[in-house]
């Protein structure tokens, strides 16, 4: 999702230059020149629907212009619908002679394209999928031996799908074998010196990794983001490198995970992200230590500048808070098992001794445990299981028992007692102290949006309001609610709620509202999302079963 206002007043500029472009008489020129700019302008800031809207536009006004429909196809394309932009440009083919700038601009979409349906194939061996993959292939190899060292930045694709054709064959010829052409595309690149150009940069980082220098290739990748100055050739670099380089799996090497971060924080503050989503096993190969950590503060002050350092410690330590972030799963009708809601690990201790009682789940009651079946998306632990998928996406923990729940109109959580548990991923820690409520405080949640992967919330997370003490005034007595604008989707269900300092957890995410009514009996509704907090379910759970959260 994209910040709201950003888009917003883009949306406000595309209805007006399309307005001038229909009404204007003598001025069409210049009203189409704007559309253009336009265009260009929605493509650099990756706003494909409103690429796709100015695009067809001008089509019918410039039928034949190949700039504009390789916009139109690259929204396509951008927007899951390959086929169509290859049907696109396959038909424009005709209008641009080879040699042609458009002409080197349309071959390499055509093996973007190709490559996208490679891609997104279900079975990347069949004969079908391996067509489009020679297809894409053979149309950036087109293009990069057309004039190498102006066309450079078709190696770096070819680098990967060289990779990539090896790794499914088994085998390499000589004009197949990715090391090979790496090295010879690193030649050219250095034949070519364009130092200020940031496909230059992004092509670098290809050939490196194509000749397996992986330091290299994160040295290359700081040099492209201080070159970098939108977000279309971050988002296209960092789509590479997870889709076609496939290098948030966990087998990739330790710096990769930092590469990437730095991608995604780059795209952060650029774009206004409201939740960005990681791969479990990209959060999972993420843990730096020290001094990786200082490296990694390092680079990001290099690219981003004061504010930075403080941004990826803050981050990297929000990748490891992730790890202890579960996934509460049931299975569907084909018996596989689907993410119902999130829970996260939490450390108990038995309040009469003080002794450690383990570590155990939270979750809401609504996603599992409310006293009435018809009251819960799972009604039954018997064939529910837990899965902390930032710490190993394929480990499943089956649930022994619900230890305590305190129903929905209450507290709304469940402690869930799992069967076994990962030794080297660390209870949630959780804090008491509750931000004031006059400065709309940062709250941050980490949990699987939408039933989806691992997503963090960072954006328009202002605290509203809370019961807490001493202004407070609770609602139900025992019960502490807090009020955020932090963004959550249905599957969020059970996710902590963090303050900002330390990825400390606050309150258990468990509703939302457009109409919400406010707390301490204040007047009227506003939008909001609530949470309970941690401290009011800790002093309920050991009035119920003498144990408490470990704060």
């Amino acid at each position: 999702m994209i910040c709201d206002s950003g888009r917003k007043n883009f949306q406000g500029k595309r209805r007006n230059a399309l307005f001038a472009l229909d009404t204007t008489g003598a001025a069409f020129d210049i009203a189409l020149s704007v559309a253009r700019d336009l265009a260009e302008e929605a493509r650099n800031r990756t706003y494909y629907d409103e690429l796709g809207i100015i695009a067809d536009r001008i089509r019918f006004y410039e039928p034949n212009d190949v700039q504009n429909i390789v916009y139109s196809a690259q929204s396509l394309v951008n927007r899951e619908m390959p086929f169509a932009a290859r049907d696109v440009l396959l038909a424009a083919r005709a209008l641009v002679p080879g040699g042609h700038p458009h002409w080197f601009e349309l071959q390499g979409l055509l093996g973007r394209v190709a490559k996208q349906i490679f891609l997104d194939s279900p079975d990347r061996t069949l004969d079908r999928a391996r067509q489009f993959l020679d297809e894409a292939i053979a149309a950036y190899r087109t293009a990069f031996e057309k004039e190498p060292t102006k066309a450079f930045w078709h190696g770096g694709n070819l680098a990967a799908l060289l990779t990539i054709h090896q790794s499914l064959s088994g085998a390499a010829s000589r004009d197949t074998d990715p090391a090979a052409f790496s090295n010879r595309l690193k030649q050219v690149l250095d034949e070519a010196r364009e130092s200020t150009n940031v496909w230059w940069h992004a092509t670098y980082v290809e050939a490196e990794l194509g000749a397996k220098n992986w330091q290299a290739a994160a040295e290359r990748l700081k040099l492209f983001l201080d070159c970098a100055s939108k977000p279309f050739p971050v988002e296209s670099l960092l789509r590479q490198l997870t889709e076609v380089w496939a290098l948030d799996g966990p087998r990739s090497p330790p710096m990769v995970a930092s590469m990437l971060g730095l991608l995604r924080a780059k795209l952060l503050i650029w774009t206004g992200t409201l939740a960005v989503q990681m791969s479990a096993a990209e959060i999972a190969s993420g843990t730096l230590d020290s001094e990786k950590l200082q490296k990694s503060r390092d680079d990001l002050q290099k690219a981003f500048g004061d504010e930075a350092p403080r941004l990826i410690d803050w981050w990297i330590l929000g990748i490891d808070r992730a790890k202890s972030v579960a996934a509460i799963c049931a299975p569907n009708e084909l018996n596989r098992p689907v993410r119902m809601g999130t829970g996260f690990l939490v450390r108990l201790r038995n309040r009469k001794t003080g002794g450690d009682a383990g570590c155990f789940v939270l979750t809401n009651a609504h996603v599992i445990g409310d006293p009435s079946p018809s009251g819960a998306a799972i009604p039954s632990i018997d064939s529910a299981s837990v899965r902390f998928e930032g710490h190993d996406p394929e480990q499943t923990f089956p649930i022994k028992e619900i230890v305590w729940s305190s129903p929905v109109g209450r507290h709304d959580a469940t402690v869930l007692r799992i069967d076994g548990c990962p030794a080297d991923i660390k209870p949630i820690p959780m804090c008491r102290q509750f931000p004031p409520t006059d400065g709309g405080s940062p709250l941050y949640v980490i949990g699987h949006s939408g039933g989806n992967e691992l997503a963090f919330s960072f954006r328009d997370n202002r605290l509203l309001d809370h019961e807490a003490p001493p202004t407070g005034r609770p609602g139900q007595a025992g019960v502490v609610l807090m009020h955020y604008t932090t963004p959550t989707t249905n599957g969020n269900s059970g996710s902590p709620v963090f303050v900002e300092r330390q990825w400390r957890a606050i309150a258990l995410h468990h509703s939302g509202s457009a109409e919400m009514r406010k707390l301490n009996g204040k007047a009227g509704t506003y939008r909001a999302n609530e949470g309970i907090a941690l401290a009011s379910i800790s002093d309920a759970l050991a009035a119920d079963k003498d144990l408490e959260f470990c704060f």
